[in-house]
């Protein structure tokens, strides 16, 4: 009682663009431009970095808490963590979620965080995109090593907009979408693919996202049981000894 949990969950091609726009701040690190290649450290494998945080699929990792290669179960245990959060967000619904739930819940005011005017769309970067020279081979090589954050991003699309219609939160877009995995290929890839109705990204097709059932009470049982604890962590917006850790992702 008085605590309310929420997570923000990030596009992984964003995260992914916000990540090599970093690097590129280092020319040093560049390879060749008649490759067209991003900095070298976007090439290299991240085998032997054990912090969650520098791994792909970070979101995956961090909701399952695994370190070695991800599988489909740990893309179900981020699902069924994140059905214990209160509120989902995402970035498609971050000022709604923000300003007609956040706000009220903790009586905030103010232009910084809570402003009655707000945008219901997501937010278009004008920032040249990192992507523009690179091979396509090699983008959606990097999409397919994202697909397991991209099928849980989807799941928490569903979650959020859910959450946010039960709590009476109005003029939201319709959310009737392709799979963010299809979607991103085909605007890095040129390659055209067709989704079926059933296989949107909706609050009809829910079922087709959900995690399994039997699966998720059987992990629930487990956590339930744990002895409750603040972790030290160093994390994404985490609490350790007292301290908000935060880290743009």
């Amino acid at each position: 009682e008085g605590l309310f949990f929420t997570t923000i969950m990030r596009d992984p091609m964003k995260r992914l663009t916000t990540w090599l726009r970093q690097l590129q701040k280092h020319p040093s690190r560049a390879t060749t431009k008649d490759v067209g290649a991003p900095p070298d450290f976007f090439w290299s494998e991240m085998e032997g970095n054990r912090g969650v945080y520098k791994r792909e699929n970070l979101n995956v990792r961090w909701l399952s808490g695994t370190l070695d290669d991800v599988t489909p179960d740990h893309v179900n245990i981020a699902k069924c963590r994140l059905q214990l959060f209160d509120l989902v967000i995402v970035d498609t619904t971050y000022d709604a979620a923000v300003n007609d739930v956040v706000c009220p819940l903790n009586n905030w005011q103010g232009s910084k965080f809570c402003n009655s005017t707000i945008s219901r769309g997501e937010h278009k970067s004008k920032k040249i995109n990192p992507f523009n020279e690179t091979d396509s081979h090699f983008v959606g090589a990097w999409i397919e090593r994202l697909r397991p954050s991209f099928e849980l991003y989807d799941y928490a699309r569903i979650l959020s907009y859910l959450q946010l219609k039960d709590r009476g939160v109005k003029d939201i877009p319709e959310l009737y979408e392709v799979p963010s995995y299809i979607e991103t290929l085909s605007r890095f890839t040129n390659i055209q693919l067709n989704t079926p109705k059933e296989s949107l990204v909706s609050l009809k097709n829910i079922d087709r996202f959900h995690p399994p059932k039997e699966f998720c009470d059987n992990l629930k049982k487990v956590w339930v049981s744990n002895a409750d604890e603040v972790p030290y962590v160093n994390g994404i917006g985490t609490i350790g000894k007292g301290r908000i850790y935060t880290s743009h992702g």
